[in-house]
């Protein structure tokens, strides 16, 4: 790895969807869940589903994996996607934790300098791989962070945030979320002053494995499985289905996003999942779509999403923010929100598919 690269003052856009005044009861719950009202909230609110997504993740559904190994994960793979949100409310995090800059520095700068066990380095390494996805991690890959120390269970955990991390990023990005007031606020004297007791309601609670979800029978069954009995498995389970069965965007659109994402990425079990979903076209009809990215069989709005997706794989912010104005221009903001939700929701998924070879 070269020298550490700073994406604070990256470029970013204006932010897609308007702030809008919070459901007191939702508000309410989040505050629960999360010890805060987060500034995020005001954007996403339109669309529950991705509310409750970004609260579950957010609150590291992990129980193999150490929760200092877990925020290290979230940090590189944001760095990896140039997420500037995320990157930013990530450093800001570890910095009220007590984690100094300059050991976060050398982190990102060379994981062999980072100030944490061997095995988590090769975890660490890992976790980039699954983010880069290019190529996708073999069962090799996996087998070396299980010779390195970490049990089966633990790389798969790794895997899943760092799949986690990569939903956030592509959410964030999209939608040009703004920089969170907290950033600034952390570098205050004030807050500084404050950071013990702010580090002790914020730090996560270690999790304990807990039953597999029950029934298990929605989409990418065999992907949640492979999680065993990590929280990580439900919470997935929970937000796959919530995202399948809303309605802001038809099924089927939903299902092409997630087909020509997983044709991308070459996730056979990501496009074979898809095409369980696609009605109205016939086997050959969905071929046309993912080789071409086009079809006359397409409706208006597919036509501009399907080649859309594919852009997601892999990208730069300031171009695919563009992109993502202009494919959007006349959506509703529930639109702009699941068009992100589920574009994120499809390269997290594929990410994650190197559980299946492994475990």
């Amino acid at each position: 790895m070269g020298a550490a690269v700073s994406i604070e003052g990256a470029a970013w856009g204006e932010c897609l969807v308007p702030a809008v005044t919070v459901d007191p009861e939702v508000a309410s719950s989040v505050r629960r869940r999360m010890g805060a009202s987060p500034d995020w909230l005001t954007r996403i609110a339109p669309l529950p589903w991705l509310v409750d997504a970004t609260c579950t993740l957010v609150g590291k559904p992990f129980a193999y994996v150490r929760p200092e190994l877990a925020d290290m994960i979230s940090l590189v793979v944001s760095q990896d996607n140039s997420c500037r949100y995320c990157y930013g409310i990530q450093r800001t995090i570890m910095r009220i934790l007590g984690y100094p800059d300059e050991q976060v520095e050398r982190m990102l700068r060379d994981l062999h300098l980072a100030d944490v066990p061997a095995a988590e380095r090769t975890a660490l390494d890992f976790a980039r791989r699954v983010s880069r996805a290019n190529p996708r991690p073999t069962r090799a890959d996996f087998d070396a962070v299980v010779r390195a120390g970490l049990p089966p269970l633990a790389v798969a955990e790794v895997a899943a945030i760092a799949a986690a991390a990569s939903f956030t990023n592509r959410m964030a990005t999209l939608l040009a979320l703004p920089p969170d007031p907290l950033e600034a606020a952390s570098r205050t004297m004030v807050f500084r002053l404050m950071r013990p007791i702010i580090a002790w309601r914020m730090r996560p609670r270690p999790k304990v494995p807990i039953p597999a979800p029950r029934p298990n029978d929605g989409p990418c069954a065999r992907l949640i499985a492979a999680l065993g009995d990590s929280p990580a498995a439900s919470a997935l389970r929970h937000i796959i289905d919530a995202a399948w069965t809303s309605d802001v965007l038809p099924r089927r659109t939903k299902a092409l996003m997630f087909a020509v994402v997983a044709r991308a990425m070459g996730c056979a079990y990501g496009e074979q999942e898809a095409r369980r979903f696609i009605d109205g076209l016939s086997a050959a009809d969905v071929e046309e779509v993912l080789s071409t990215l086009g079809s006359p069989r397409l409706d208006a709005r597919e036509r501009r999403l399907v080649p859309f997706a594919r852009e997601t794989v892999r990208y730069q912010p300031a171009t695919i923010q563009a992109r993502f104005r202009e494919v959007c221009r006349d959506f509703t903001p529930a639109e702009i929100l699941e068009t992100a939700g589920i574009v994120g929701l499809a390269n997290g998924s594929c990410r994650l598919s190197v559980v299946l070879d492994a475990c």
